[in-house]
């Protein structure tokens, strides 16, 4: 009987849109996806997002909140734009409703 309560509820929550996120996100929504794309852009000097390893220079670290910019709402994620203003450069990331950063290109095609 919990197991049929549970995905009742499951199915409530995914038939009005709300995804649960795993625990360290909560429901993911438009400002999280900001955020840990702010988070992870940081991260671009060691760690592989589908992004070479390195590939940034020290001055995206300095990126503000203003720089980052929620581009389009899918189904199942988030495309967020991070512009470099002093390199006149813009790197998207694809970020899954569940908090994931799937992968980092330099174009908005995923």
């Amino acid at each position: 009987m919990k197991k049929l309560a549970y995905a009742m509820l499951l199915s409530v929550f995914l038939g009005q849109g709300s995804v649960l996120a795993h625990s360290d996100h909560g429901v993911i929504n438009g400002q999280t996806a900001l955020s840990i794309a702010s988070r992870s852009v940081k991260q671009l000097a060691f760690k592989d997002f589908g992004f070479e390893v390195g590939k940034l220079d020290p001055s995206w670290k300095e990126l503000k909140d203003s720089n980052f910019s929620v581009i389009e709402v899918l189904a199942t994620s988030y495309i967020v734009g991070a512009t470099n203003m002093a390199r006149e450069k813009t790197i998207y990331f694809h970020i899954g409703n569940n908090g994931q950063v799937i992968e980092v290109k330099n174009s908005k095609a995923f």
